[in-house]
Formats: structure tokens, C-alpha cells, sequence
């Protein structure tokens, strides 16, 4: 079950928080952020601020009411310490609301945060390996907005039934240049002889929260990472494949 913050106030998930008239339903203006809170604490709460912040001016949007004081980490910690909720998927979605057609009056925002409760903490591996294929209906175009989670995500969720369709845990989008680009839902990672290598931001994949954790981690332990284009025909040679997202940490192929 999940509860929901409508510009801080909890209401219900059938309530009537957002209209018909809103810019997020007719225009699918608007992004989001998921991420985990692990043992009462949102992990990696900076990161997930600062692409809040950087994803609020480059949208131009304001910074919602429920924000003016208080980051994402404090709103988030304080309402699951209130209900007594440890361990949760969170989901903050950021919304403009103004009236106008595609140019609207104004930059006013609001925000809608969904936190679904679950069982475990932490980021446990998967036990079997994920079937992998490759969704090429459709490229990801290469603007600033490449690497932001907007609410217009239809790529995903076209390459989702795709997946799903084929039986598949995951599949390679690609960019417009023909290169990989990313996961469903994740960035993608490959380990071939000693290097760890992902595709770099400007090959128009997310500008993954857990991406620059695990790079950071990887180094950190002398591994070498290499942020450089890949091939298909790279990805088939590598002698290992692993996902990574903020919610589920790393998942192997």
C-alpha cells in the first residue's frame, strides 16, 4: 500500500489532488525522482537533491511550497518517522501548474510524493541473472532533457511492453547515434578484461543517482572505470553485464 504527500499534506490515492485541466495530464509536463529509504533514512539523499535542483532549473520550474524550507531527505524521513514506516520505495513528482496551452502563465509547481512501503532494506542482488534484449523500435534523442526523468517517458514504457512481451527482465534502449544508451529503468554497466565501462552522459542515458555511487565505489577500490561509448557488438563481447537504479541498486545479467 501506498500513501501519498500532495504538496505536503497526505491524501488518498483516488482523491482529487490533480485535475483534468492540469499541464502534468495534458502535456506530461513535469519529472520525477525515485528512491529508497533504507532503516528510516532516504539513501543518497544529496545526489537525489541535486538532481531535483538541477532538473527544477533546466525545466524552469519553481521550487514547490512544501520545498521552500526543507529538502527532499527532511520532508520524506520526518513523515515515515510520523507513521512508522522503515523501509520504502519513494517516488517525488514534480508537477507545473499554470494555465495556458504549451505556453503557460506561469512557473508555479507543485509536488506529489508516493512512498510504498517494503519489507527489506538495503539493495539485495538478484538471485538469478536478468534475461537481457535489445528495444530498437525507438531511439533516445539526444537535448538537455536526455538526462532528466521527465514525466514523458514513453520510450520506457513502450520498451517495457516489449520486454514483457518477449520475456525478457530487461532490455538495451539505444541513442539516435546507435550506440547503447540505458535499461528500462536503470543505467547499464559492462566489465570487459579490467575495465568497468558505461556510457557517458552524453550518450543521452539518465544521469543515474546510483550511477555516480557505484563509479565512485568502483574507484574508490582501484578498479578502473571508463566512461565511453558502446557498440552493440561491444556489449556481446563483454564478459559481464550489470544494471543500476536508485531503488534497486545493482541487478546482474
Amino acid at each position: 500500500m501506498s500513501v501519498f504527500l500532495f504538496n505536503g499534506q497526505e491524501v488518498t490515492a483516488n482523491g482529487s489532488a490533480i485535475d483534468l485541466n492540469s499541464r502534468s495530464y495534458r502535456y506530461g509536463d513535469g519529472f520525477f525522482e525515485s528512491m529508497k529509504l533504507s532503516e528510516g533514512r532516504l539513501q543518497h539523499a544529496l545526489y537525489h537533491q541535486e538532481r531535483i535542483n538541477k532538473s527544477l532549473l533546466l525545466l524552469q520550474m519553481s521550487v514547490p511550497e512544501s520545498f521552500a524550507n526543507a529538502t527532499i531527505e527532511e520532508v520524506v524521513e520526518l513523515f515515515c518517522k510520523q507513521k512508522g514506516i522503515e523501509n520504502a520505495r519513494v517516488r517525488a513528482t514534480f508537477l507545473r501548474e499554470a494555465d495556458g496551452f504549451y505556453q503557460p502563465k506561469n512557473q508555479i509547481t507543485q509536488s506529489v510524493i508516493e512512498i510504498t512501503e517494503i519489507e527489506y532494506s538495503g539493495y539485495p542482488l538478484n538471485h538469478e541473472g536478468y534475461i537481457l534484449g535489445n528495444y530498437k523500435e525507438l531511439t533516445k534523442n539526444g537535448n538537455f532533457t536526455s538526462t532528466l526523468k521527465t514525466t514523458s517517458a514513453l520510450i520506457y514504457v513502450l520498451a517495457g511492453i516489449y520486454a514483457k512481451q518477449n520475456e525478457l527482465d530487461e532490455c538495451v534502449i539505444y541513442n539516435d547515434l546507435g550506440n547503447v544508451c540505458e535499461g528500462i529503468s536503470s543505467n547499464i554497466f559492462m566489465v570487459s578484461r579490467e575495465f568497468i565501462i558505461t556510457p557517458p552522459i552524453s550518450e543521452y542515458c539518465v544521469d543515474g543517482v546510483m550511477r555516480k555511487v557505484v563509479i565512485q565505489i568502483a574507484e574508490s577500490y582501484g578498479y578502473q572505470v571508463r566512461e565511453v561509448p558502446i557498440t552493440e557488438i561491444d556489449l556481446s563481447a563483454a564478459d559481464e553485464i550489470f544494471f543500476t537504479s536508485a531503488t534497486r541498486g545493482i541487478q546482474w545479467v
